[in-house]
């Protein structure tokens, strides 16, 4: 902290309030990779992919002023930058060989709760390349903008924030813990809805109203106000609700996101039920999941690909699939023995996901292979209809919904476009609706592109992502060069709001805390893979 004022060392302080002294060490370290904004910073001799799905171009240098992007320079593709070419600015940093491409936008994560650091994800969401995030407050409301406000100030090391607000009591989306009527009952009733809309959207932006589900009325009186007030809605569907108000229903309605595969299989039935056993119960996770699975099955694909998938577009909803998060469902050996796990999934994750009733999303205690192979099926039909709705013209956003089900925060982010590259979707695509058209969905049109006057949130890219996408993970991949086997990517930088991030340094201490965090600590995963019939 030599040379630091006084200021800067209280807001650190604040910023790390409540962790272990190793972890509030670490988050100092943290703060310590982030610089700027700078008055000039020049990107020079850089590869852009602008992000609205146009082809790359360069090399250019990009001149941004403090947080907004002020110039872009071309010079000739074929002879390059011309030698001993300057540029005058605070910082330069050159991308020779690199590609530089707009900032992620993840409408759907989470920093889950204590104690697992916070700082933690932040490092692994920056260092995956999200400069944006919408994401539930596991912490508390209060928390949740406190963090918000405090990256919105670049006080802190994290991406920008826009924490998830339900439409009333927090836990009013649960049917198995609905508050008392009295607390519930304005937030039910369609006459009150405009009265209440001002009030929440007083400090939230991005509404949450999977609770609504029960009522197609109430539902839609709470997307049209939302929309009407300048702020977006989103929706889980839940299976207990699925039944009223199912994918179809919700896009006609007016919300403007869909997140995860819920609602879609259903609307294919047009006005039969899922046919449920007798003894499912929605509060029982294995069954839930299970079931999740089997509709897709179930779901004739003639009306699911057809009428479904075109009444979704004509809708002007938004899809944010969030496919990384549930591909433990089909393979759980395969995502509990990733290769990650050992340097960058925390311990406290681990925990969490390892198979346990009293834990969200961890229902594996009797997942078996014809569970699996239910899901692969899944896979293969919801894959398809993430690609006809967007080559339909769907409006495709982008989504992670990690650190659950084995999913590690960031790392799903890279995962995710990987996925969404195997519907069939071409990388410029794929890489369009992590950026352009999520910034649509968030209603930020000055971010997602890089572009003149727009917002410089940022990835500089050791390698060429439309040929590789798996060089945006922070270990990087295999490529070669010169004959030789090597390891090259990452990204090198990251850039929110004119801020320089170096990511060499968030992931040294990211590393760091998962080394410490797993001290003392048992791992439940390698038991479940010793010989049955040893002594």
């Amino acid at each position: 902290m030599t040379g630091k004022p006084h200021w800067f060392v209280a807001l650190i302080c604040i910023a790390v309030v409540g962790l272990t002294a190793p972890a509030r060490l670490l988050a100092q370290t943290s703060d310590a990779a982030r610089q700027g904004p700078y008055e000039r910073l020049a990107i020079i001799n850089a590869m852009v992919i602008p992000g609205h799905g146009g082809p790359a171009y360069g090399p250019v240098d990009i001149i941004v002023n403090n947080n907004r992007i002020e110039q872009i320079i071309g010079y000739n593709g074929v002879t390059g930058r011309p030698a001993g070419t300057r540029i005058e600015a605070d910082r330069v940093i050159d991308a020779s060989g690199m590609y530089v491409m707009p900032g992620l936008i993840d409408l759907h994560a989470h920093i889950r709760s204590e104690p697992l650091p916070l700082q933690y994800v932040y490092n692994l969401k920056l260092a995956h390349g999200v400069t944006t995030m919408v994401n539930g407050a596991g912490r508390g409301w209060e928390s949740a903008l406190e963090q918000q406000r405090l990256s919105n100030e670049n006080k802190i090391t994290a991406p920008r924030m826009y924490p998830i607000r339900d439409w009333g009591p927090a836990r009013s989306r649960d049917p198995g813990n609905m508050p008392p009527a009295d607390e519930i009952a304005p937030w039910h009733d369609p006459a009150q809805v405009t009265k209440l809309v001002g009030d929440i959207m007083q400090d939230g932006h991005v509404i949450r109203i999977g609770s609504l589900a029960w009522s197609a009325e109430l539902f839609g009186a709470v997307a049209k106000a939302v929309d009407d007030a300048g702020g977006i809605t989103t929706v889980h569907l839940p299976p207990s609700d699925i039944a009223v108000v199912n994918a179809v229903t919700a896009a006609e309605l007016g919300v403007t996101m869909i997140e995860h595969h819920y609602g879609f299989g259903e609307a294919a039935l047009g006005g039969g039920k899922q046919d449920f056993p007798p003894d499912f119960n929605y509060l029982n996770e294995a069954h839930r999941f299970r079931e999740a699975g089997q509709i897709w099955h179930d779901a004739p694909e003639d009306v699911l690909f057809g009428e479904v998938v075109d009444r979704l577009v004509a809708s002007g909803v938004a899809l944010i699939p969030d496919m990384s998060a549930y591909e433990v469902n089909r393979d759980l050996n395969r995502a509990m023995g990733l290769p990650w796990h050992e340097r960058y999934t925390h311990s406290q994750l681990i925990d969490w996901y390892f198979a346990n009733p009293a834990n969200h999303a961890s229902h594996h205690w009797d997942w078996t292979s014809k569970d699996e192979q239910r899901w692969a099926e899944v896979y293969q039909k919801w894959g398809k209809l993430v690609y006809e709705f967007a080559k339909r013209g769907g409006h495709l956003g982008y989504a992670s919904d990690d650190p659950y089900l084995w999913s590690t925060s960031g790392i799903a982010n890279i995962r995710e476009l990987q996925l969404i590259h195997e519907t069939g979707l071409n990388p410029l695509e794929v890489i369009r609706s992590a950026t352009y058209n999520s910034a649509i969905t968030l209603r930020r049109p000055d971010l997602g592109l890089v572009q003149t006057g727009y917002t410089a949130d940022l990835l500089i890219v050791d390698g060429n992502p439309l040929n590789n996408l798996r060089f945006l993970y922070a270990f990087g991949a295999m490529d070669s060069a010169d004959g030789k086997i090597v390891r090259r990517g990452g990204i090198r930088w990251t850039i929110k709001d004119g801020v320089v991030f170096d990511n060499k340094r968030l992931i040294d201490d990211t590393v760091e805390m998962v080394r410490q965090s797993k001290e003392g600590w048992t791992n439940p995963v390698p038991p479940q893979f010793e010989p049955i019939f040893s002594n």
